[in-house]
């Protein structure tokens, strides 16, 4: 008997597995709260130079007196919808310190001898230094990491390094700490890995350069990820296969949970430190883990620990009010000591599994930086953060609860590669509007910005769930976390792209130009010079016949003239055809690298890269067998009975299934018969 049959006497998602279900969620719950404080913790407001002298600059405007100094001090950068932006890293350099002494401004008497007005008129000429002090945008929140070590200006990427270093943690996490719950069991990987996040998460607050930060970011990335798929490896051996696919994308959901949670903590805590605190001390809680949540019992029957996994599910089968027959408690009907020790190694051996990892990795990778890049590329939505991000939370809860009531119908495969599919056109679609709109079709973007963040976190939510049923039990927590691992690299390639973009598109742009403007260069030199040589000929020619009436050494001597004035004219020619073919090509290569740089290539260049990256995932995806209410594989020879070609089995064939297997044996899969 396999382990799933034990479900049909169990129950498959009775009172002991939804008690279970709900504590493990929490462990997804406080991983949720984690990854996204950064968009709290990390935030960087609008700011601004802050003016030398004056004790109280704030960014919000004070008085008549205070805008009258930003505008005199603070260089204007661009004026949309009539709202000055000023500069964010430079400030006039002919501050006059001594007129104000270090005081605070009070009236508009202080500013009258300041600037003069044709010192104002000619802000081009003045002299602008950078600034070492900043103000910011505190109305949304009063203090962050990015506002109190000053990720600005030259250190703008110090935000996208911290970020990267968690990104980092998480895949080490995946690769390291993922394959490690299928050695020393599930319940005592996510211990582990608990324990690391608590001391991490608490050790951030106090975090006082960027250099701790990124290290206790790496470490809490490390923790969340192996908490993540342990956890979720032992809530999907917990439950039976009529209710897998409902609890497998609904885990999802306290991830989302987590996010509305810590839009609320964030509300009414808007210092960083005191958000960090608050959010990081009841995962604590879990420390009552290690008596509430038993091992995995599949796990423990696949390294012969029979004993312990009977204990488990009699525990079980008491809560649900279940009477289990004799025969599961049976060393015959719990054991397999036909099928040998398998680990995630044994993908070698077997090619046709391989190629499925291959796909699978492939696609969680595209899964996270399309859903990043929607989210980084697209734009935000309008309003103030915590609305943002309640919104986006809400909508991904959304999208699941629509997910699970689809699932049933129309399986794991086909609804997955449908939502790939349609977040991906969705993120190509875009580029219509970018290109082609203006104002007025703004809104189009915003809507195709939903419907792709709405197909990419379903198929998101699907491909966890997929993954853990379409490889055997031997090492599906080390695909799961290869796959995670995966999924980060993923994160961190979206983010890049989005903030290098300019600069690989004026790059690139540039070299494509001048290789242009210096290939029109050679074609013109050697179009001038056949040119040339064809004047000389014909003059020649002509010279030479009319010599042959006046006389030879007359002719000769045309001949020779018309030759040396052809060549030069033609020369000449071709110089100048050259140089302006190599203005012309510069002024084209100019004109493509500012587009790339600040203009419409670098907006649609990476919903480009996201939208073919997911077609290309969602067409390799359709190679991959369908899994719904199929039983979880234990073994390389379970997993290979998946069919790429027909739909899932029916009650009716399940039962005659097991039927089959319980009186007669199966013989053990060899690397040959993959």
């Amino acid at each position: 008997m396999r382990f799933d049959d034990v479900f049909d006497h169990l129950g498959d998602f009775g009172p002991y597995q939804r008690r279970q279900y709900f504590m493990l969620g929490m462990v997804i719950f406080s991983c949720g709260v984690q990854v996204m404080m950064t968009v709290f913790t990390l935030d960087l407001p609008n700011h601004r130079c802050a003016l030398p002298g004056v004790q109280n600059d704030t960014y919000q405007i004070q008085s008549s007196a205070h805008n009258q100094l930003v505008q005199d001090y603070i260089p204007l950068v661009s004026r949309a919808q009539s709202i000055p932006a000023y500069s964010q890293c430079f400030l006039y350099g002919d501050w006059l310190s001594s007129a104000y002494n270090g005081d605070n401004y009070s009236n508009e008497a202080d500013t009258r001898h300041l600037v003069d007005k044709n010192d104002r008129s000619n802000a081009s000429q003045r002299n602008q230094v950078a600034c070492t002090s900043w103000v910011y945008d505190r109305s949304d929140l009063s203090s962050t990491i990015a506002t109190q070590m000053n990720f600005v200006c030259g250190d703008t990427l110090l935000k996208s390094h911290a970020i990267m270093t968690m990104m980092v943690g998480q895949v080490i996490g995946c690769l390291i700490l993922g394959p490690l719950a299928d050695i020393v069991g599930r319940k005592r990987s996510m211990m582990i890995a608990l324990s690391l996040h608590l001391l991490a998460s608490v050790l951030i607050t106090w975090a006082f350069n960027i250099y701790m930060l990124g290290a206790l970011f790496f470490l809490n990335g490390l923790a969340i990820a192996a908490a993540y798929c342990a956890s979720f490896t032992l809530a999907m051996e917990l439950i039976g296969p009529k209710y897998r696919h409902v609890t497998g994308v609904s885990a999802t959901m306290f991830w989302s949970a987590g996010m509305l949670w810590l839009c609320l903590l964030a509300y009414f805590l808007r210092d960083w430190q005191h958000l960090q605190l608050a959010a990081s001390c009841p995962i604590i809680l879990f420390s009552g883990y290690f008596c509430l949540v038993p091992e995995s019992a599949r796990w423990l029957i696949r390294k012969g620990r029979n004993s312990e996994a009977k204990s488990i599910i009699r525990k079980a089968a008491k809560i649900n009010e279940r009477k289990l027959p004799s025969f599961v408690f049976t060393d015959e009907t719990t054991e397999e000591p036909t099928i040998k020790s398998e680990s995630i190694l044994s993908l070698l051996k077997c090619p046709t599994l391989l190629i499925r990892a291959l796909i699978v990795f492939l696609n969680w990778l595209v899964c996270s930086l399309t859903y990043y890049g929607l989210g980084l590329n697209v734009g935000q939505l309008s309003g103030n953060i915590f609305l943002n991000f309640c919104l986006t939370a809400v909508f991904e809860i959304a999208a699941t609860l629509v997910i699970v009531f689809a699932m049933g119908k129309f399986g794991r495969k086909s609804l997955y590669c449908s939502l790939l599919f349609l977040g991906s056109v969705s993120c190509i679609l875009t580029l219509f509007p970018v290109l082609y709109g203006d104002e007025s079709l703004k809104w189009t973007v915003s809507m195709l910005a939903m419907i792709g963040k709405f197909g990419v976190s379903g198929s998101f939510a699907i491909i966890w769930m997929f993954t853990s049923e379409l490889f055997p039990t031997s090492f599906r927590a080390g695909v799961t976390g290869i796959s995670s691992a995966c999924a980060r690299i993923g994160a961190v390639i979206a983010s890049y792209i989005a903030n290098l973009v300019s600069v690989l598109c004026s790059w690139i742009c540039a070299v494509i130009a001048s290789f242009i403007a210096n290939l029109v260069s050679f074609l013109c030199s050697w179009i001038g010079a056949v040119i040339a040589s064809f004047i000389a000929n014909l003059v020649s020619v002509l010279c030479a016949w009319i010599g042959a009436v006046i006389a030879s050494y007359i002719a000769n001597l045309v001949s020779v003239l018309c030759a040396c004035i052809g060549a030069v004219i033609a020369s000449y020619i071709a110089n100048l055809v050259s140089v302006l073919c190599a203005c012309i090509g510069a002024v084209i290569a100019s004109y493509i690298a500012n587009l790339g740089a600040g203009g419409d290539v670098g907006i649609i260049l990476p919903q480009l890269v996201f939208g073919t990256c997911g077609l290309v995932a969602a067409a390799l995806a359709l190679f991959l067998p369908e899994t719904q209410e199929q039983q979880l594989p234990d073994s390389m020879e379970d997993a290979m009975k998946f069919s790429t070609n027909r739909r899932a089995e029916t009650e009716n064939d399940k039962e005659d299934e097991a039927y089959a297997h319980l009186s007669s044996d199966q013989p053990a899969l060899t690397s040959q018969s993959c």
